[in-house]
């Protein structure tokens, strides 16, 4: 029954979408290499892809070693790197560069002319190209990189590293030869999700591509699925693509990961004996947390205070004009009023199922192989695919018949649901791997039923992380974008939407104030988790 509900909410939407492409002898296809400029749309979406996985992994494997040779009397303040950059939402971070690198009233702009850098009244620097849109992306993706590849470093031990110093080699070769290839699994697992990730990029090729008319796959679908009637046929063959290889990620990554024990975590007490630290560590570290944080919420907060945006920073005409605007705007509050509602929704149904799925997954249960292996994959599907290709396939499936869900509450609910439940099922899975089996045997050898041990022991044990994925389920609905102008209506939007429509119709300062309260929420949502799960939540996600 949880296979088929799960099939149903993640499988079915694809399948009916998908099923689109084919219809009439599969004209979809033809008009689809019939759209203009559709050869350079494929290859933006793989020019997109490749340079956020050539710019992130790298970053992001650094930093993560780095941060281990930071001296110890920053590495509790170090510490809060992995947490800073979730702060600021995609959204929020493009909307940023966008004023911080535009090419006539970016901040850094500005500067550089004011100080003879460059001429005209444009430039030196445009973030609304090809390269801008790259860099931004891969400048956003570095941070999960970084946690999946700080998180292997932290739950394993150090000796192997500590034995090649001790016999003699230096900081290179071990780097090269013992941590690089201990760091394999996590480096690969974070590769292949930068890249889907990347592949669907939409928040940055959206907001930054549109001045110079820049597209990529998700920006073409999202414009087919805005236009009335939407052509479902059309927008299922641009999708094909994208499903064809997320559905190969996934098997690719089921094959090099293997089973769950590649999930297990390790410490030893030689955790940090033998690495050398470095006061030079700190210096990249402090470049990318000043990029990708600092710098960013510095400029929507001066935006947010200023009258208009001129590329300057005027003190003197700050205000909270814009901010008193927008939070009396009926718009703001209703759709602030609808987030919340949405993603409380989400979370009593998502972080159950994924209890559910976790203990599914447990290889002590007595769940057929087959079925486990079948949760696993279709429960995987909605992370591994483009957020904007199952935008599409839930707009179709629920907004036409049988189901007319479109411009209520209950469709946005669906579509957080059905998105969230990859992220609500591994914190819990891996609270459930840590206690092991033996509490709910004796439980059960002392006379308790199922539904007793799971009340009385299961979820307490696994509280932890049952807090961690209510926390990381409202800061990903918050984050989310794609989906987010997808799939609601304009009597009906959420933060994400609301930001997307001031992007295009309202102010500059009313754009920054509907990013910082998206910052401000998605904080809430993160120390919660700490709160909850502890100064490692995070790592333990």
């Amino acid at each position: 029954m949880l296979a088929l509900l799960l099939a149903l909410l993640v499988v079915g939407p694809l399948v009916r979408l998908e099923g689109r492409a084919f219809e009439g002898g599969a004209e979809a296809f033809g008009r689809m290499f019939a759209l203009p400029n559709i050869g350079s749309t494929f290859a933006n979406t793989l020019i997109v892809a490749v340079g956020s996985v050539a710019f992130a992994v790298p970053a992001g494997t650094a930093l993560a070693l780095l941060t281990l040779r930071l001296p110890r009397a920053l590495r509790g303040i170090m510490g809060l790197l992995p947490i800073v950059p979730l702060m600021l939402p995609p959204v929020a971070k493009v909307a940023a560069w966008s004023y911080l690198v535009s090419p006539r009233t970016g901040l850094i702009n500005t500067t550089l002319r004011s100080l003879g850098i460059g001429s005209g009244g444009t430039g030196p620097l445009d973030v609304f190209t090809m390269t801008g849109i790259v860099l931004v992306s891969g400048l956003s993706m570095t941070s999960f990189v970084f946690l999946f590849v700080h998180a292997s470093l932290q739950q394993r031990g150090a000796e192997l590293e500590a034995a090649a110093a001790a016999s003699g080699a230096g900081p290179w070769t071990v780097l090269w030869t013992v941590t690089l290839p201990l760091l394999r699994p996590p480096i690969v697992f974070a590769t292949g999700i930068t890249f889907l990730l990347a592949l669907g990029q939409f928040t940055a090729p959206l907001l930054l591509g549109a001045p110079k008319n820049i597209d990529v796959l998700s920006t073409v679908m999202y414009r087919v699925s805005a236009e009335y009637p939407v052509d479902y046929s059309l927008g299922a063959a641009l999708a094909l693509p994208l499903l064809v290889v997320g559905v190969l990620a996934i098997g690719v990554q089921r094959r090099v990961l293997g089973d769950e024990r590649r999930y297990a975590a390790t410490s030893g007490r030689a955790r940090i004996v033998g690495l050398r630290t470095s006061w030079w560590a700190v210096v990249p570290v402090g470049v990318y947390l000043l990029l990708a944080v600092v710098l960013p919420l510095f400029t929507l907060i001066a935006v947010s205070l200023s009258p208009y945006w001129s590329g300057r920073i005027e003190p003197s005409t700050f205000s909270l004009d814009g901010w008193a605007a927008t939070l009396a705007d009926p718009a703001t509050g209703q759709a602030v009023g609808t987030t919340a509602q949405a993603v409380g929704i989400t979370v009593l149904i998502a972080v159950p199922l994924g209890y559910l799925c976790a203990l599914a997954l447990l290889t002590r249960t007595r769940v057929p192989a087959a079925v486990r292996r079948l949760i696993d994959f279709v429960s995987g599907l909605s992370l591994a695919l483009p957020a904007v290709l199952m935008g599409f396939a839930l707009l179709l499936t629920y907004s036409t018949p049988p189901l007319r869900l479109y411009g209520t509450t209950a469709m946005v609910v669906v579509a957080y649901v059905t998105l969230m439940i990859p992220h609500a099922i591994r914190p819990q899975l891996t609270s459930l791997m840590a206690t092991g089996p033996e509490y709910g045997e004796a439980s059960r050898a002392s006379g308790a039923g199922p539904l007793a041990t799971t009340w009385r022991v299961g979820l307490p044990m696994a509280r932890s992380g049952i807090g961690v994925a209510a926390s990381l389920v409202v800061i990903l609905v918050i984050h989310e974008f794609a989906v987010s102008v997808m799939v609601t209506s304009p009597g009906r939007r959420v933060i994400g939407s609301l930001l997307y429509d001031a992007t295009n119709f309202g102010t500059a300062p009313q754009v920054a104030v509907i990013a910082l309260l998206m910052v401000a929420i998605t904080t809430v949502g993160i120390v919660a988790a700490l709160l909850v799960g502890g100064s490692r939540a995070l790592d333990r996600v």
